[in-house]
């Protein structure tokens, strides 16, 4: 019940913020205004006027003239009021359903990965997803064990490590791991190479963690950059539908509350040095961007492999490197060029099935050889994005040189003028959660995509199945961008840091038999659970202040960026040590290439030709 009455105190709340004032509160305002203050306004009027009080003609002039504006007034109001109320109501719906809608459609999407996955890699899969929950039983630990390990004995013992835990038995934990750690080593380390996410988080639960709501949970990387690429490129395959359950999480976080706090750093003082910072700054930001990027179509590649049947590629593509994603990614389109060229010649004389087969595995590798070719042009930019960074780097040095580093050090206290970190939060106010809640349901009411996907296409084969879901949940994703965009400013790339930095709210908790209140109160609930933690970010602002613009890190400047964001002092020390080991040797800048990205070369020529095959394969038996 009380989380009901807070529920239901939160949709009105927002609905008001665009609804504005009730209207029994205009009702009294036109009353009192028509009523006693005309008629205060008529006799000191009068009075001041023609020196005397009113007579009994003026009097009724004025009560009658009153009397009929007020009425009038009264009229129009309850006109608009019955005509606002019903809007109001409307939009009340809307929330109401955007609320109530999103963490189902959550477990949907979830639910859509894991389907799309075929044998050992869906059954990882799903233990990942129960290992994130935070109040997962010991039960549950147990099945995701037996799901990872396929081993029940290694399984209970995990399970009976986190009974202990839940007591608070922590003397019990140490004696397992110290009895059973020889044998389940060896096994976390035979899958962390296939799914390094779920070896994680499985070993955490050994250990004798579990995940805390105040911690929050880990965002997938890039997700904004993928989906907004989509949107740009009109093409859904290049983002995954791990971006697209990120993207809801989002969506609900900001509804319900959540602030993201982002912190930049900016300059004001001579214009030169401050053209040449903003150059810099850009050229990070670009330089940032494109090695994102290659990343970004790598996993949108590998992940789109992973969900076709009959690739090589079996497991998404979360928390693989970018050179482990390539290497996959080529067995996979170099087996499924040579598939398709051996089913070219035999389509003459072979069954019909045969033929749906062959524009199958076209139609794979013809997706797979535009995703590969995007990942190309991605990591061809990197090089370029480099080359200017470097320059600009150049001319920053080369100004700040001649300024001294009075002008280029970083300023404290209050004051607008110097080098300054500016902190901002990415949130939505009422009157925004409204807009995008209204911008949501229009497009869900549109699609009904609110309906049980086995409902809709439970007389569809699966990989059809899959598709219809994957197409609708893709394109909730991007209409999810569109309406954040006028409010927080997703494309920023300030602004895409900031929320990859933070950790997402954990709404696991969040079942679908809720009610819209129950569901708005326990999302309000559980993103005030999480803590702001900016020390990281903190620390790579330092680390770019110090590398990239030769700033000094003063004792003051440490002091404040541990005691206000909780940055370490040690890493802090170091970076001061960095600098001035630079500054003795006056080396010039080096390379920013600390990790240098995977070589991917340009699409192969065995991939043409099993397409040519199959073309001229199709239109021959077709003629």
């Amino acid at each position: 019940m009380r989380l009901e009455r807070e529920g239901r105190d939160e949709i009105r709340r927002i609905t008001a913020a665009v609804e504005k004032v009730p209207w029994t509160v205009n009702l009294l305002q036109i009353l009192w205004t028509a009523g006693p203050v005309t008629l205060l306004g008529a006799w000191g009027g009068y009075l001041l006027g023609y020196g005397k009080a009113p007579t009994a003609e003026n009097y009724i002039f004025f009560i009658s003239y009153t009397v009929i504006t007020g009425a009038a007034g009264i009229i129009a109001n309850l006109a608009h009021n019955l005509t606002g109320g019903r809007r109001a109501e409307r939009t009340a719906h809307k929330i109401e359903r955007v609320i109530k809608s999103l963490p189902e459609l959550l477990l949907v999407t979830r639910n859509l990965i894991v389907e799309s996955l075929e044998g050992d890699a869906r059954r990882r899969e799903a233990a990942a997803m129960l290992l994130r929950k935070q109040d997962l039983s010991p039960e549950g630990v147990e099945l995701a064990a037996i799901e990872l390990l396929d081993d029940r004995d290694s399984a209970r013992v995990i399970a009976q490590i986190d009974i202990y835990r839940r007591v608070g038995l922590h003397a019990r934990i140490q004696d397992l791991v110290a009895l059973y750690g020889e044998t389940l080593e060896p096994q976390f380390a035979e899958i962390a190479e296939l799914a390094p996410d779920a070896t994680a988080l499985l070993r955490q639960r050994f250990e004798g963690h579990a995940p805390d709501l105040r911690d929050g949970v880990p965002r997938d990387t890039n997700f904004i950059e993928r989906v907004l690429a989509a949107i740009e490129g009109d093409d859904e395959l290049l983002m995954t539908l791990q971006d697209v359950e990120e993207m809801l999480i989002l969506a609900f976080e900001l509804i319900s509350g959540r602030k993201i706090p982002m912190l930049t750093f900016e300059y004001r003082g001579r214009w030169r040095l401050a053209q040449a910072l903003d150059g810099l700054e850009e050229a990070r930001a670009r330089y940032r961007i494109a090695q994102a990027t290659g990343l970004s179509r790598l996993k949108a590649l590998t992940a789109y492999l992973a969900e076709q049947s009959g690739t090589l590629i079996e497991d998404a593509a979360a928390g693989l490197r970018a050179d482990v994603l390539l290497e996959r990614s080529l067995q996979a389109m170099d087996a499924l060029a040579e598939q398709t060229q051996h089913l070219a010649p035999t389509l003459a004389g072979g069954p019909p099935e045969r033929r749906s087969q062959l524009r199958h595995k076209a139609e794979l590798l013809t997706n797979a050889m535009r995703l590969y070719k995007a990942a190309f042009s991605a990591y061809e930019a990197v090089g370029r994005s480099h080359a200017l960074l470097l320059k600009r780097a150049e001319r920053w040095e080369q100004i700040s040189a001649h300024l001294g580093d009075e002008q280029t050090r970083l300023r404290l206290g209050p004051g607008r003028r110097g080098l300054r970190l500016r902190e901002h939060i990415i949130a939505l106010d009422d009157a925004a959660k409204a807009e995008v809640c209204k911008h949501l349901a229009r497009h869900l009411g549109a699609t009904g995509i609110e309906e049980p996907q086995r409902a809709r296409s439970a007389h569809l084969e699966r990989d059809s199945r899959i598709a219809v879901g994957v197409d609708a949940a893709k394109r909730l994703a991007i209409e999810i961008a569109l309406a954040l965009e006028p409010h927080i400013q997703l494309s920023r790339p300030e602004v895409q840091r900031a929320i990859n930095g933070s950790n997402a709210a954990d709404f696991g908790q969040l079942e679908p038999n809720l009610s819209a209140a129950a569901k708005a109160a326990l999302g309000a609930a559980m993103v005030k659970e999480i803590d702001v933690d900016l020390s990281r970010t903190a620390e790579s602002l330092a680390l770019a202040l110090v590398r990239h613009y030769r700033v000094d890190l003063d004792p003051a400047a440490k002091r404040f960026l541990i005691d206000q964001y909780g940055a370490r002092e040690a890493t802090l020390n170091m970076l001061s040590n960095y600098q001035a080991s630079h500054s003795r040797n006056d080396s010039r800048n080096i390379s920013f290439l600390s990790q240098r990205p995977p070589a991917v070369s340009p699409p192969r020529r065995d991939w043409y030709r099993a397409l040519v095959q199959a073309k001229r394969a199709l239109g021959s038996s077709k003629s």
